[in-house]
């Protein structure tokens, strides 16, 4: 294969899978992720990136290709359908397209079903740009009943597309849905976050407003942080009636200690999210990696030693 002289910047691409794994097969190494339920067989010429974005990215070592793939969860297939060929509310076609995270394609022609047991798919030719680089290729969007979710680009530099088409083509052919494995998922997190503290990064909200530190202990309990020189209110012993076999008498009945919040973590809709058990109603913080940073709502956080588990 011919080499271009300008190297495509596309290295800075990837995602936060965490549980994808490699096995060569012959040509081509199988890429294979039981959080999203996907298995592709990638050309061989292909290497995992760093994450971006969203996406786990492989490139070729020259950056001529790349292979992106996303999880998308509560797919609609109707809708992408729609969106992908560009129909407005009223029904008129006006040219789809996939734009967002440095990534502007637009589609070029008909779409083609894929060929996927256990669910369905369906494929798009695309041009357009990936973080500002000319590219051209094939977008494809898979759907599992397994709820198996995820959306696969091939891209390759325009003069070096017609290298590249029948090479893609085959990667999108071998694509199978596998059984959706969370534990994997879930212990990682679990690792990440027990002991820890996360907080806010340059919150927009002042005063009280702002979010609290979260405080996750080891042992599942969460901790809130307690102003300096402040006890916690002492309640005082209430009065119960009570038949001691002969009477009713009344003696005090201490209350019952409210037992700590709890956290775990759990697939809701197939993504990593934090729950905190504390009351009637749990709340729930979803939660993403992108490199170093973690994300919480889609909000930066920092994540630090928690020091006031006991």
């Amino acid at each position: 294969m011919r080499r271009f002289k300008s190297t495509l910047s596309i290295t800075v691409w990837g995602i936060v899978l965490g549980l994808g794994c490699f096995a060569g097969i012959g040509f081509a190494a199988n890429f294979s992720d039981k959080s999203i339920g996907i298995s592709i067989d990638l050309d061989d010429e292909f290497i995992e990136q760093t994450q971006w974005h969203g996406y786990t990215v492989f490139s070729t070592a020259d950056s001529s290709a790349s292979v992106m793939i996303k999880p998308v969860h509560d797919i609609n297939m109707y809708d992408l359908r729609q969106s992908l060929k560009g129909v407005t509310k009223y029904g008129k076609a006006k040219g789809g397209s996939w734009r967002g995270d440095d990534i502007n394609l637009n589609v070029t022609d008909t779409e083609k079903s894929a060929s996927v047991s256990s669910g369905s798919g369906f494929l798009v030719p695309v041009k357009g740009r990936v973080s500002g680089f000319k590219v051209r290729g094939v977008l494809g969007v898979f759907s599992g009943y397994g709820d198996q979710g995820f959306v696969v680009i091939g891209v390759a530099r325009p003069d070096y597309w017609n290298e590249w088409k029948e090479r893609t083509r085959a990667m999108f052919e071998s694509i199978h849905f596998i059984e959706i494995d969370y534990s994997e998922m879930i212990t990682n997190w679990e690792q990440r976050l027990a002991g820890k503290s996360l907080a806010p990064q340059n919150p927009v909200a002042r005063g009280p407003l702002v979010p609290q530190p979260i405080n996750l202990c080891s042992n599942g309990t969460v901790v809130d942080e307690q102003p300096e020189n402040t006890q916690q209110p002492t309640t005082a012993p209430t009065q119960q009636p009570v038949w001691n076999g002969t009477a009713w008498v009344t003696v005090p009945v201490a209350p019952m200690p409210r037992p700590p919040a709890r956290w775990s973590i759990d697939p809701i809709r197939g993504k990593p999210t934090l729950v905190i058990r504390h009351g009637p109603r749990p709340q729930e913080f979803e939660l993403e990696m992108e490199g170093d940073e973690i994300y919480v709502n889609g909000k930066p956080y920092s994540i630090t030693e928690n020091t006031l588990c006991q």
